[in-house]
């Protein structure tokens, strides 16, 4: 098969080229963040890198990276932009999709190569009715001639505003699930930037609206029937635990950063000097210990999906059971110490901590948005009912 590519090289290659860009966009989050603007120009750039091909296997013309390599790359953008990180998961989890039992041959061959040429994949999923975010009220009604017609409107559309495709969920005029994947310019397509909330605000999380918008056939999949665990979505669980660690990791850099250009002590301090007081070292050793942690389990997490990839127990749903349980356990660490370092963050200087143009408190109000995204009770629960009674998690897209 012969692609083209914006980048080319192996995993390590396109991850070198991507230093430089995440650099910069390091720069430019805290003050984007506060004005709202969006990261066009860095997700664009992270694209050309070939970064956001590291997981298409090399016989399609991909370097063949790990799910622990994407995990890895995840945590760098995630540091210096958190919202660019989860912009992303979508393609991400598209990619990952196609390599596990939702895919097959002829849709790698279908979309690997535009993945290959730099096109970034957003999606629009999660609906405002029914009784939970899983239900389907968007419709995909044949014409009658090979091709189809798109009807509906999809909330928390995250990181379509970035994309060129969009992977959309249908439902059939038989009832059954599709998997519908348009250009997001195509006539009918509406994107709205309307997110509103207090993280994770440059996720391009609007809503999209879909009116009698031409589908061809070649762009139409169906849903297995069976609804069997997956890896993929275990893989997309893991992807925002991989988040909240670059989370940490950026309030860890601030913390240092703070301490050694603005912080003061306190004025009955035992010390003069910010970056000799034992108690405000003490703030930066725990911030420091609590991401060691929170990278630690979730690269181990991620060895642990690889295997089940890499060993062919992408069927196995013992296996892909207990890599979930995995996964559920790196969230309940990560995403708990990531909230306790983006809140110690402020035990390191006074109230100049807090000055808007700092922004530091985006680390804490971007963990916690990721946070809510799935109650962490239920990732306890499920954990404690896999160690003592051999259950399964539950199947429902968020383990």
């Amino acid at each position: 098969m012969t692609v083209t590519t914006l980048a080319g090289g192996s995993v390590a290659d396109r991850r070198a080229l991507l230093q430089p860009v995440v650099e910069t966009l390091g720069e430019q989050d805290a003050q984007y963040e506060l004005t709202r603007t969006l990261h066009h120009e860095a997700i664009r750039a992270i694209a050309d890198t070939g970064a956001l091909a590291l997981r298409i296997p090399r016989e399609y013309g991909g370097p063949g990276g790990s799910i622990a390599d994407v995990v890895e790359t995840v945590i760098d953008i995630a540091q210096a932009s958190s919202n660019v990180a989860q912009a992303l998961r979508a393609h991400f989890g598209f990619v990952e999709r196609l390599l596990g039992n939702r895919g097959d041959d002829a849709l790698r061959a279908r979309w690997f190569p535009d993945v290959l040429s730099g096109k970034i994949v957003g999606n629009a999923i999660t609906e405002a009715v029914g009784t939970s975010p899983a239900a389907i009220g968007t419709t995909l009604r044949s014409t009658g001639d090979g091709r189809y017609r798109l009807d509906g409107k999809k909330f928390y559309s995250t990181g379509t505003l970035y994309a060129d495709l969009i992977a959309v969920s249908a439902e059939r005029e038989d009832g059954r699930e599709v998997h519908v994947v348009i250009p997001a310019d195509r006539e009918g397509v509406t994107l709205f930037d309307d997110w509103d909330g207090f993280g994770q605000r440059l996720t391009a999380s609007g809503a999209t609206t879909f009116e009698d918008v031409p589908v061809h056939e070649d762009e139409v999949s169906l849903v297995p029937a069976d609804h069997r665990l997956a890896h993929s979505q275990t893989f997309l669980q893991l992807y925002l635990t991989a988040v909240a660690v670059g989370i940490a990791k950026g309030a860890l850099r601030d913390a240092v950063w703070f301490v050694q250009n603005k912080a003061r002590p306190a004025a009955h301090a035992l010390t003069s000097v910010a970056a000799q007081d034992p108690f405000i070292l003490q703030a930066v050793g725990e911030i420091a210990a609590w991401t060691s942690t929170a990278t630690a389990v979730t690269l181990s997490a991620a060895a642990a999906l690889d295997h089940v990839v890499d060993s062919g127990q992408i069927d196995d749903q013992h296996a892909i059971g207990a890599a979930a349980i995995e996964v559920a356990k790196a969230q309940l660490v990560a995403e708990r110490l990531t909230l306790d370092a983006a809140q110690r963050l402020f035990d390191t200087g006074g109230a100049s901590a807090t000055a808007r143009t700092l922004n530091l408190d985006r680390h804490w109000r971007n963990a916690r948005t990721v946070a809510s995204h799935n109650p962490l009770a239920y990732k306890a629960w499920a954990t404690g009912d896999f160690v003592v009674n051999g259950t399964l998690p539950p199947n429902s897209g968020y383990f």
